[in-house]
């Protein structure tokens, strides 16, 4: 499944007016969109659960996204 927006069409705005604290993660996400981390990890992961809401993988790579942004405790992510 393909997120609803790609990175690459999120606008990019080099000023302090309207900053946040995840104002760097553009540029990962636009590597991870490269490397196709998202489709390596669907080839490794196993099937999803008949009660799970999402795969594995997807799963993992928020996971990694959100460690990236300092998510280091499970409820660190609500902020997200």
């Amino acid at each position: 499944m393909k997120s609803t927006t790609p990175v690459s069409k999120i606008k990019t705005e080099f000023s302090l007016e309207n900053a946040t604290s995840f104002g760097g993660i553009k540029i990962f996400l636009e590597y991870l969109e490269k490397i196709k981390l998202s489709e390596a990890l669907r080839d490794i992961s196993c099937g999803k659960g008949r009660n799970s809401l999402f795969p594995i993988y997807r799963i993992l790579l928020y996971l990694i996204v959100g460690w990236m942004l300092g998510c280091e405790r499970l409820f660190h992510f609500r902020k997200l």
